[in-house]
């Protein structure tokens, strides 16, 4: 008889299965095996919110059965975390009713798949974390009374019919509320001018210092005038040398990747979202096949400790010691401390072994995990170099009644930056030969406007970042909560940034309204804390739930009531466009996946607007300002064009749920086409370039129209073909026309483009 261990992912049993001898055998559980019912509540709320679980993937269990019937022995070594733990658990439930002996069952942990981690992990097997079951089993309740009594009531409201496929989740609302409420800072924003004033000087060597103060105040300058009387009292006075101020930064390494910094870093630096940054490190961990065999490359990658174990640590110093010299090591061990509520479960993610540089193992990865092993490992070793030191220098210039002030740095020991250089120390030398007191000579003065700007829209990283500062979700939600705003047509990427689409800031209003605390983030943050407290034996299942549930019941009951009144007049959501038939306000509304405009008098007038489905409305204070938006859709294209097709019918302008397109008036001929924007294929320059929609990114494209033969697509407007190169097209870029084709770099002013969209 083997032994038999039990995992997760069918990657990990293989890498596993090749540590061990014959005496034991590795199978997967392959995810969850009991879940709730798809098709049903599942949660039996009268008695104590008892969850009622339906086994799955039973082909895969009746093998798991055969084998722990046939075992010595059975190891559960599922993830350690609130997930793994309770699929360790749901396979000790099911497999213990063919193997009655509770002696049987063990659990495994470890950190790491290397043949070392798994053997020490043998002989240290312990039993199930019931209260981390717990606590899973309380989130997925949760989630699962948010998710199914109040989606179909959402649908029902919004889109009049509770099956359109609407969905409120506990923590991905609040996500998106973040966006919105950062949207709405935005369109709120009022930008105020203000002048910058710099002074171009030299004794000897030039340098740039720039205004500060003036009368020993921060120098505040709104208008022009402002700004050319401080330029004339500069010119005049008398400008010297108040003083010269010198220092040394030191400039530390950051602490080890956590899942969230992980997130982040691989955001910023390689471009990857959360969910394939996710994916990849899972490859990482789970095994890469190596000459001398398969091995986890990185540790567990759902950690939110930064703690590092001695061994590790010693084997990057000796690593930095051998390969560096002694000057870029730190003297002592370098430890870093954990964020109050942290787990602290696992270990910071890290290599496995510092002997397998990126280098080393590059023949054996792919190159998008090349890149995160290569992130992953740099920063681990970093963690124990000295810091990088640098030379600061400020000149601070007299120029009565004005401060000028000249600052800049340069390195002066690269320090960790010799592992993992970047842009944060960029240098900017200041002349080292200006003294106190020296007479300075102004060889011009620079002013500029400026306007304050309205605060950023969140990256993936920046949203992820929001999340973790909140306390709202954990290591191992991180990903998916982007993912699944995504993918609800909640929210898109525009950019780098995440812009919330019309259908979350609508969603988000209704839940504002009606279920002001399932989405308030201390509310959410407050639920995660009792979760926590679930886990560490501090709290129980049904005070957490009974804490949730009143309120959210209550509210249901509510909103529910209001519904059986009149439903049409539940939630409505007004817009700046009058109903030209009767004169009453607009209504918003969202039908079968796309918004439209209706009457507000409705049933008493029908009439209603298609929108585009990627217009820049405005999302106000339960209201839409789309007026503009729909007059500026409308001028940018001919409202009418012949038919190609007939030849005699005339084919109008149309909005629909997949964007613009042109159709026959003719009923007989009913034949439709794409918005062509008028601008040459720079690939083939045989097509054009038309307005596409997609469905899946929910934006415009511009592809070209002779499509599947030609494949160039775009997602900026085209303007025109770039006259430079020809193989790119202008679109507007920070108020300029740039072209596409990044070899180029050709630019024009926008108003040398032309604004003829044919």
């Amino acid at each position: 008889m083997k032994d038999l261990i039990i995992v997760e992912s069918p990657t990990k049993a293989r890498t596993i299965g090749q540590y061990l001898g014959k005496s034991y055998q590795v199978l997967s559980s392959q995810g969850h095996v009991r879940d709730l019912p798809k098709n049903e509540l599942g949660v039996n709320i009268e008695k104590g919110f008892e969850p009622k679980f339906e086994t799955r993937r039973t082909k895969n269990i009746a093998v798991l059965r055969e084998a722990a019937e046939n075992a010595k022995h059975i190891y559960l070594a599922t993830d350690h975390d609130r997930e793994g733990e309770a699929i360790a658990y749901d396979l000790y439930a099911i497999l213990n009713r063919v193997v009655k002996n509770d002696d049987a069952f063990s659990r495994l942990v470890f950190n790491e798949i290397t043949k070392p981690a798994i053997q020490d992990a043998l002989t240290k097997a312990s039993q199930i974390d019931l209260p981390k079951v717990e606590a899973q089993r309380t989130r997925r309740i949760l989630d699962r009374l948010v998710g199914y009594l109040l989606s179909p009531l959402l649908s029902r409201i919004l889109a009049g019919n509770r099956f359109a496929g609407l969905s409120a989740g506990r923590v991905q609302s609040v996500a998106v509320r973040f966006l919105c409420d950062r949207e709405a800072q935005i369109a709120q924003f009022a930008p105020e001018e203000y002048w910058e004033i710099d002074a171009h000087l030299r004794n000897g060597e030039p340098f740039v210092a720039s205004a500060t103060k003036r009368d020993g105040e921060k120098v505040d300058l709104k208008t022009q005038s402002d700004a050319q009387e401080a330029e004339k009292l500069i010119r005049g006075a008398s400008l010297s040398v108040a003083e010269v101020e010198e220092k040394q930064r030191r400039r530390q390494p950051s602490p080890p990747f956590i899942t969230s910094t992980l997130q982040q870093s691989a955001s910023s630096q390689l471009g990857f979202s959360p969910k394939r940054t996710m994916r990849v490190a899972q490859e990482l961990y789970e095994g890469i096949a190596l000459p001398e065999g398969t091995v986890g490359l990185i540790t567990y990658m759902r950690t939110d400790s930064v703690r590092i174990s001695a061994d590790a640590v010693e084997a990057a110093r000796k690593l930095i010691r051998d390969d560096y010299g002694e000057t870029y090591l730190e003297p002592q061990a370098r430890s870093f401390q954990n964020k109050r509520g942290s787990q602290d479960a696992h270990e910071a993610i890290r290599p496995t072994g510092v002997d397998r540089s990126p280098d080393e193992v590059s023949g054996q990865l792919g190159p998008d995990q090349q890149k995160l092993y290569g992130l992953i490992y740099r920063r681990f070793v970093a963690t124990q170099m000295t810091p990088a030191v640098y030379s600061q220098r400020k000149i601070i210039v007299s120029a009565d009644p004005f401060t000028l002030e000249a600052t800049g740095s340069t390195l002066q020991f690269d320090g960790f930056l010799k592992m993992m250089p970047d842009s944060k120390g960029k240098e900017n030398a200041i002349p080292d030969g200006v003294k106190k007191g020296d007479i300075l000579t102004l060889d011009q003065i620079e002013s500029r406007q400026k306007f304050t700007e309205p605060p950023r829209r969140y990256s993936e990283a920046g949203l992820i970042n929001l999340l973790e500062k909140e306390g709202i979700g954990r290591p191992s939600t991180y990903a998916s909560i982007i993912s699944v705003i995504q993918e609800r047509g909640y929210a898109h990427r525009d950019g780098s940034s995440l812009r919330p689409t019309l259908l979350g800031q609508m969603v988000v209003d209704f839940l504002q309204r009606f279920f002001a605390e399932t989405i308030d983030p201390q509310f959410t943050a407050h639920m995660e804390e009792d979760l926590d407290q679930i886990e560490d034996g501090g709290m129980s299942r049904q005070d957490a739930l009974d804490e949730f549930y009143g309120p959210f019941a209550t509210q249901l009951a509510t909103l529910e009531a209001k519904v059986e009144e009149g439903a049409s007049k539940t939630f409505r959501v007004e817009t700046d466009m009058v109903c030209e038939k009767c004169g009453a306000p607009m209504d918003l509304r969202f039908w079968k996946e796309s918004f439209f405009l209706g009457c507000s008098s409705y049933p008493d007038c029908k009439s209603t607007v298609n929108l585009p489905p990627d217009i820049e409305a405005t999302y106000g204070d339960q209201s839409v300002l789309v007026a503009e938006a729909l007059a500026e859709a409308a001028a940018s294209a001919n409202k009418t064009v012949a038919c190609q097709t007939c030849g005699d019918g005339v084919m109008e302008l149309k909005s629909g749920r997949y964007g613009r397109y042109y159709k026959c008036t003719d009923p007989e001929c009913a034949a439709t086409a794409s918005v062509s924007t008028g601008v040459v294929c720079p690939t083939c320059k045989e097509g054009e370039l038309v307005e596409k929609y997609s469905a899946k990114r929910r934006r415009t494209f511009y592809s070209c129209n002779r499509y599947p033969d030609c494949r160039y697509a775009i997602g900026d407007k085209p303007t025109k073909l770039c006259p430079a190169c020809e193989e790119g097209v202008l679109i507007e870029k920070s108020g300029a026309l740039v072209c596409s084709n990044k070899v180029c770099g050709h630019q024009e002013e926008r108003e040398e483009a032309s604004t003829d969209d044919g």
